[in-house]
């Protein structure tokens, strides 16, 4: 809603009744009047900056010529609430809301990209230390701060949340958004010019490199906000000196606004679920991950049911959603389960020849990185639906077809073929090599064998950089261990590794060939295993 002339003139003469005999600095209406819910006796709230005021702070209410409640500030103190919440941002934080100024549009405007500039900051080191690398991965849309910032001055003053239910939900809630988000994408300008961020198209992403949070970062958010209430209450009881007509106005207004209870959106409510991804959708609340994914894959009424997927430690699970003839399945892998201590045990197992992440927030960054990375250059993987960082949980599609590792069993059993397969692995392996990548968890497990070709699957140890040689060692001495079948594993190695060094490097088997990546496996190795690995990786490691 957008004031009349005559409103705005009638409001202006009201700024200057209230600003002293200095005059108005600057003057803008705020509130249900410009945010589109007015009753038709709701007063018009103004903030009017004075050139002095003795008391820093001071309401003032009129009822002529319009009922208005002025909050009257310094233009000091305002600046100052803007920079540092000096005043709680009991006065600042109206400004992130749809305002109207009558006059000095310029200094409302500098006052209000320098407050959201902070509150960007403040909600992207938040994200970084919630979330670690993983963070950078985010596209945040402007309205995310917005609706993050409003939910938490709720939490500490509740009977805001009406003006906000009512500003945000109402018929002009989009409208009044986007009139917010728009001073978010000048201050996020400022945080990209020191490349804090990278702008998108209505979004950010962090910079890792740049923008780091930690514990002690979130400690103190939660401190600032403990603090920023404590002073909002206090700066309000002091500019709110008032009379006995006044206080039982504001209080049966208070009261009218608790009965109502307006439904607030669900940005609101949930502000992280605005937080997008390059693939897959952000779901903040892993109680809700069935319901959401439900919403994601177009299912509306639906019977679910999920089982056990890999080895018994696996922290991975197929959930399947069926409506009629139609059926979905996806892959929850949850990277803080329980089982997920099994990569202490292996980091200590193969602390010689590798080191495995164990953090799970690590482990679900690695895995989405380079799934991203390896789509882009055209290698199979499965793409992401969803992740809920929250929970640690990734959620991808279910891929249709054997493991190469059940494969490779079929060999052993004496079955024809199964050549062709674990030579397509070496030659993906050797372009994953190309690429930089080295998969850190290389099993043959962990590759799907489907009509398209091979896919790579948990890529949780997955590391731009890492080490080569460990995957083809591991998945040779793996696919070896406890075996006396010297024939088949032979078709195997030569299989694989002659793909290998068709396109990929000789160096890299000849270390893997060494007593580092051998001496875990040992003691699961036949001695004649052992022997005709060493002799394959040695003849192939030469030129």
């Amino acid at each position: 809603m957008t004031l009349s002339q005559q409103e705005k003139e009638t409001l202006s003469k009201v700024a200057s009744s209230v600003a002293g005999p200095q005059g108005a600095v600057a003057a803008c209406v705020y509130g249900s009047q410009v945010a589109g819910y007015a009753r038709e006796d709701s007063d018009y709230d103004l903030i009017v900056v004075a050139k002095r005021i003795r008391e820093g702070i001071r309401y003032r209410y009129l009822e002529e010529p319009v009922p208005s409640s002025s909050l009257v500030i310094s233009e000091g103190l305002l600046r100052g609430d803007a920079r540092s919440s000096y005043l709680g941002e009991f006065v600042v934080g109206r400004l992130l809301n749809v305002y109207e100024p009558l006059s000095n549009p310029g200094l409302f405007r500098e006052v209000e990209v320098d407050y959201k500039r902070r509150v960007a900051a403040e909600a992207l080191l938040e994200l970084s230390s919630d979330y670690g690398e993983f963070s950078s991965h985010l596209r945040v849309p402007y309205e995310y701060f917005l609706f993050d910032k409003l939910k938490k001055r709720a939490m500490v003053y509740p009977p805001a949340l009406y003006s906000y239910a009512q500003t945000y939900g109402g018929p002009q809630g989009e409208k009044n958004a986007a009139a917010s988000a728009e001073g978010f994408a000048a201050a996020a300008q400022a945080l990209a010019d020191r490349g804090l961020v990278v702008q998108g198209d209505g979004w950010l992403r962090i910079v890792a490199e740049r923008l780091r949070g930690d514990a002690f970062t979130r400690v103190q958010s939660l401190f600032s906000l403990t603090k920023r209430g404590v002073t909002q209450y206090a700066v309000h009881g002091y500019a709110g000196r008032v009379g006995l007509s006044v206080f039982r106005k504001e209080a049966q207004s208070k009261l009218r606004r608790m009965r109502e209870k307006p439904s607030p959106p669900e940005a609101l409510e949930r502000p992280r679920s605005l937080l997008m991804l390059e693939q897959g959708r952000v779901i903040p609340d892993a109680t809700r991950l069935e319901k959401d994914l439900a919403r994601f894959l177009g299912f509306a009424n639906y019977a679910t049911t999920e089982k056990d997927l890999g080895e018994a430690y696996s922290t991975t699970r197929v959930l399947t959603f069926r409506a009629g003839a139609r059926e979905t399945s996806v892959v929850v892998k949850n990277f803080s389960d329980v089982r997920s201590l099994k990569w202490a045990l292996l980091g200590v197992w193969a602390a010689s020849a590798n080191k495995f992440s164990m953090s799970p927030m690590a482990r679900l960054e690695r895995e989405y990185a380079t799934t991203l990375k390896l789509e882009s250059v055209g290698i199979l993987v499965p793409k992401v639906v969803a992740v809920a960082p929250d929970e640690r949980v990734l959620v991808k599609d279910f891929v249709v077809g054997p493991t190469l590792s059940r494969i490779i069993d079929g060999m052993f059993r004496g079955e024809d073929g199964g050549e062709k397969e674990v030579g397509s692995y070496g030659g993906l392996m050797a372009r994953t090599h190309g690429v930089g990548v080295a998969l850190g968890d290389a099993k043959a497990s962990n590759v799907i064998v489907s009509e398209e070709g091979l896919f790579l699957t948990d890529l949780e140890q997955a590391l731009q950089g890492g080490d080569k040689a460990w995957d083809v060692a591991e998945f040779l001495y793996y696919t070896a261990k406890l075996s006396t079948k010297e024939g088949p594993m032979r078709r195997v190695v030569r299989s694989f590794l002659s793909s290998y060094v068709a396109s990929g490097e000789r160096g890299v088997i000849a270390r893997a060939a060494g007593s580092k990546y051998f001496r875990p496996f040992q003691p699961f190795l036949a001695p004649g295993m052992s022997r005709m690995l060493k002799e394959e990786l040695s003849a192939f490691s030469r030129p």
